[in-house]
């Protein structure tokens, strides 16, 4: 979509929405999704996404987002939930923006303060009783959708990790359906608890985005994505020894931080 086709989006966005027209805006890369992100800045800020509706994951991963945010309600340091609808047949919310520096974009010497921070707010994501929680991101589960997504050949390999490189996406989903788990240590997660989601606000506390995934999980879906994505991004802090010291909820499983690495393949 080019410039022309932006101004007028974030035109019917804001009309949607019932928000000012913002004064500028900024079309974000959202990553693997395919969704369309913008940032809409005026007297407050807003990010907008809107899906894809011939995608089937882009859909899904967006209704699950819009209803974990209003069950949220800006507990644990989520997102506030504006509005949502559809734009042009598109499905769409809005949220208020997270003020703040997202924890891969932090200067290298905030890192380590930005992980300890991050590992406090998935620390209290991960206390809410899953009781509460209706949406079901446990193992059967992510196994059945990450094998319905192979099968349908909706597995971009080009995005694997390094060591995944020139295997099939059968290959790599028949190495790991073969792996055997001890019982889930299930919590409210994230489900995609990697630096860009972390908001590091100005005060100190972790804000999230991008909750298109949450759920009742095993707490290793999101330490593993953690770990994987401080390596990435600041390979030099000491993330496991931070984990140890300020996350207080259980020790680190190293075959689950593994597997949920893996399984991330698909998704």
């Amino acid at each position: 979509m080019n410039r022309v086709d932006d101004d007028r989006l974030v035109a019917r966005v804001a009309r949607a929405a019932g928000l000012e027209h913002p004064s500028r805006f900024q079309r974000l890369d959202h990553g693997k999704s395919g969704d369309i992100v913008l940032r809409l800045e005026g007297r407050q800020t807003y990010f907008a996404k809107i899906g894809d509706p011939e995608r089937r994951i882009s859909n899904a991963e967006l209704v699950r987002e819009l209803r974990a945010l209003e069950w949220l309600a800006g507990r644990a340091g989520a997102a506030r939930l504006v509005w949502s609808g559809q734009v042009d047949a598109w499905p769409a919310l809005v949220t208020k923006a997270i003020p703040g520096v997202a924890l891969h974009e932090l200067a290298p010497e905030q890192a380590e303060a930005g992980a300890i921070a991050a590992i406090a707010a998935l620390s209290v994501l991960h206390s809410l009783p899953i009781t509460d929680c209706r949406f079901d991101e446990r193992l059967a589960v992510k196994m059945g959708e990450a094998a319905r997504r192979v099968a349908a050949g909706e597995i971009d390999i080009s995005n694997f990790d390094d060591r995944n490189v020139d295997r099939s996406a059968a290959d790599v989903w028949r190495r790991l359906a073969a792996r055997q788990l001890p019982d889930e240590d299930l919590v409210v997660t994230h489900g995609d608890a990697c630096w860009p989601n972390l908001i590091l606000r100005p005060g100190g506390l972790v804000g999230l985005i991008d909750l298109g995934r949450a759920g009742v999980a095993d707490r290793h879906q999101d330490l593993g994505l953690f770990i994987r994505s401080a390596e990435h991004n600041f390979p030099g802090i000491p993330v496991r020894a931070l984990i140890a010291a300020h996350y207080r909820l259980a020790p680190l499983d190293e075959r689950k931080v593994a597997f949920y690495q893996e399984l991330d393949e698909f998704f």
